[in-house]
């Protein structure tokens, strides 16, 4: 055990270095939600953003304010102690939203490891943990899946250990903040109540001690959502109305078949351990059907196979548990199927599992390096923030910024044709933003580049950028049913007239 302790506190050095770097060079977002919902909120209540900026879910009530009002009690004191740029404060709650996620990860692996039979699974298991490329992206998210998902985690690595009443308590209570994050998660909260019911055969105390932690969750998340909608409410009620029985959701962004699934989660760079965790999942559930973590996870995965409304995102709630589906769907000594699963189990080894995890390492050390998102532009309002070059002008749509980070008087407006942009140069240099890295043709003037979100503007590949956008935009357009959104990097020039043709 003490060899098991000191490999598994490796693994989590290793995936702990690599969050934290994350946190910092990650200051995009990966799906709108993530900051809209959250990070607006939380400006909201600090005075930053005005309520006719918050997305219209704040009109009808319908979302939690749990999770804002724990970044609110800590963004409070930072503003008071003098830390006023909202990306640093943005930053630290990253920075704290990864370390719940590590300690969460590291409170399910210790109490999932005495399930595990064989010194060999469980060696295999700790060790591949830092090969889960995806999880440090996922740990610095402040969205309400990533919260939502450490929070289910430690309720269930308590729950799997010494089931005291105290500790039942607790475990209710993680997953009733679980909920109060994302309710969604509440089904996750429902599997493991029925597995201690029907499986662990709790007795009728324990089973209440865990309720009793929910409703203490459940009244911590009333108090926040009066505290942010300033009247008592109850939003997951507004919430299943709006989304399931009148069908917001899927009328406004569309409705997918029930197999969805099976192309919206491999639809990335990490698509081959998603792969490995989607056919791990299954097999965990057909060969371990007992286990707490097949009785969390299938209600959740079902119910949102039979929603009409899908995107990947919505199972990143099961991002801490999927590290187990492969030991606990492929372990050779489980009764079913198992000469064909010792295979299986041993292909870990090949050269197909190198490669597997060879891309997931690759695609772990690039996010983290590298500010990815579906919508990245988070880097140009950071620029914006902290230079304000003073009005920008763009031919296409204008770059919105984001509320929280917007100066006090910025402007920004459309160009409507060149003849208007040319009677701007008459008057002097004119701040133009483009959709592409490539700077304007137009003749008679000079661009001087300010900052582009595309990293190799400066040293001069500006025009790889431009065609990449190109090949990824034709690319979208023929695989429509993945979903994939505009791709823009965002680009500012100073443009003003050459020297050769001043007045």
């Amino acid at each position: 055990m003490v060899c098991m302790d000191s490999e598994l506190r490796r693994s989590l050095v290793i995936l702990a270095v690599v969050t934290l770097v994350t946190a910092w060079f990650s200051v995009t977002f990966y799906f709108p939600d993530e900051h809209y919902q959250v990070l607006e909120f939380t400006s909201f209540k600090l005075g930053i953003t005005p309520a006719s900026s918050l997305p219209w879910e704040f009109g009808v009530r319908i979302r939690p304010w749990f999770q804002p009002g724990v970044y609110f009690l800590i963004a409070r004191p930072l503003i008071a102690a003098g830390i006023t740029d909202m990306f640093n404060i943005t930053f630290i709650l990253r920075l704290l939203t990864s370390l719940i996620s590590l300690t969460a990860l590291a409170l399910f692996v210790r109490a999932l490891l005495p399930t595990i039979e064989s010194e060999d699974e469980k060696r295999a298991f700790v060790r591949y943990l830092p090969l889960f490329g995806f999880l440090p992206y996922l740990f610095v998210r402040t969205s309400s899946e990533t919260f939502s998902a450490a929070f289910f985690a430690l309720g269930l690595a308590v729950a799997l250990e010494r089931r005291t009443l105290s500790r039942m308590a607790l475990a209710g209570l993680f997953c009733g903040l679980a909920f109060e994050s994302r309710y969604q998660t509440g089904l996750l909260g429902f599997g493991l109540f029925a597995w201690l019911a029907v499986i662990a055969r709790e007795k009728l105390k324990s089973l209440m001690a865990f309720l009793g932690g929910g409703v203490v969750a459940l009244a911590i998340g009333a108090l926040a959502d009066h505290w942010g909608y300033g009247a008592w409410v109850f939003p997951p009620l507004g919430y299943v109305d709006v989304n399931l029985v009148q069908g917001v959701a899927a009328n406004q962004f569309g409705r997918e078949p029930v197999f969805a699934y099976l192309y919206l989660l491999p639809a990335h760079i990490f698509f081959g351990i998603t792969l490995v965790l989607m056919a791990g999942m299954v097999a965990m559930w057909l060969r371990n059907p007992h286990h707490a973590v097949s009785w969390a996870s299938f209600p959740f995965v079902l119910a949102h196979i039979a929603i009409g409304h899908k995107e990947a995102r919505f199972l990143f709630p099961l991002a801490i548990l999927a590290v187990s589906f492969p030991v606990l769907g492929f372990s050779p000594r489980l009764p079913r199927w198992r000469p064909m699963f010792t295979r299986i189990w041993n292909w870990r080894r090949s050269w197909a599992a190198r490669a597997v995890t060879g891309i997931s390492v690759l695609a772990m050390i690039y996010f983290a390096l590298y500010p990815f998102g579906v919508r990245p532009h988070m880097p140009m309002a950071r620029y914006l923030y902290r230079h304000d070059p003073g009005p920008v002008m763009s031919f296409e749509k204008p770059f919105a910024s984001y509320p929280m980070f917007r100066r006090t008087g910025f402007i920004i407006g459309k160009l409507q044709d060149t003849a208007q942009l040319n009677a701007l140069l008459d008057k002097g240099p004119v701040n133009l933003m483009m959709q592409t890295p490539v700077p304007p043709e137009l003749p008679g003037t000079t661009a001087t580049l300010l900052y582009s979100e595309f990293p190799l503007t400066r040293p001069g590949y500006s025009k790889m950028g431009a065609d990449y956008i190109t090949g990824y935009t034709a690319f979208a357009a023929r695989h429509n049913f993945l979903k994939f959104l505009p791709l823009h990097w965002y680009t500012l020039y100073r443009v003003e007239r050459s020297a050769t043709i001043r007045p």
